[in-house]
């Protein structure tokens, strides 16, 4: 709220953006986020604490930076942690975008010459060339049963991110220890950690498993229930929802950018891919 006892008020931050997520808000309630009836939410630039959260890798590694930077810079949503992977890229494109008068930095490997480039592409243009999540994501399986996937929410991608930043410390350790048994129980243990990890994340990414038809219909939300069933159905299953997961997890951002080689003897024309990962995308602009 602005202090009006204050003479700076009036030269507080404004938002510089105005953005739509990739869910269209479709999976949260008002507790989530307050979504405004045009479906645009309010971006406002970084503040200096803003940025200094944004250069501590583990702050991000951790999600805590990027949970307190998007409450800062998009008031609208409450709960930065129950928001969908995909809309939280976009929310953090925007706020770059919105600091840095549209522009993000990013580089490629040149195909020609291999020599790293970098560049400079448009907020606006990843986000307004975006595509649009659907509302549901459903297979039916050999069995009959209708199994409706929902995107990932960015606190389980913390939580595998952390988990496989542990995991690798854990394996380059693993050069250290000169007993091979030890060094395979080392091994073994996080393996385990990892695949039952992958297995949480699996079971997190179904909304609804349907039985049957008509007034012999049953939906079971019961996250127990379903998590059961993922322990005991046929691995092909879990395989299904592997791949929609996967085909989902890409909906939203444009990361396709346009390179010239600034090599004087190469200046080759080409587009690549870039990496929006917000540990990578902020401690390197």
């Amino acid at each position: 709220m602005t202090n009006q006892n204050n003479p700076l008020s009036n030269y507080y931050r404004n938002p510089k953006m105005y953005v739509t997520l990739p869910s269209k808000g479709v999976f949260y309630n008002k507790d989530i986020v307050d979504m405004p009836e045009n479906g645009e939410l309010p971006v406002f630039p970084m503040t200096a604490k803003d940025e200094v959260l944004t250069k501590n890798p583990d702050a991000l590694l951790n999600g805590e930076a990027v949970s307190q930077l998007i409450l800062s810079c998009v008031p609208n949503v409450k709960q930065p942690l129950a928001l969908i992977t995909n809309d939280v890229n976009v929310l953090l494109v925007a706020i770059q975008g919105a600091s840095n008068n549209d522009e993000l930095t990013v580089s490629a490997t040149c195909p020609e010459c291999e020599s790293t480039v970098e560049g400079v592409a448009a907020a606006s243009s990843a986000i307004d060339n975006m595509r649009l999540l659907e509302q549901t994501y459903e297979f039916t399986t050999k069995d009959d049963l209708v199994v409706e996937v929902r995107p990932i929410t960015y606190s389980s991608t913390i939580k595998a991110g952390l988990a496989t930043f542990k995991a690798s410390r854990s394996f380059e350790g693993m050069a250290q220890i000169e007993d091979d048994d030890e060094r395979l129980r080392v091994f073994n243990e996080n393996f385990i950690k990892m695949s039952e990890m992958n297995f949480e994340i699996l079971v997190d990414s179904i909304n609804s498993i349907t039985i049957g038809k008509g007034e012999d219909l049953t939906v079971v939300t019961d996250r127990a229930h379903i998590r059961d069933y993922m322990l005991n159905c046929e691995a092909e299953v879990g395989r299904e929802i592997e791949t929609l997961v996967g085909e989902i997890n890409n909906i939203g951002l444009d990361n396709t950018v346009g390179f010239v080689c600034d090599d004087e003897k190469c200046s080759h024309e080409f587009e690549s891919k870039v990496n929006f990962d917000p540990v990578n995308f902020f401690t390197t602009s």
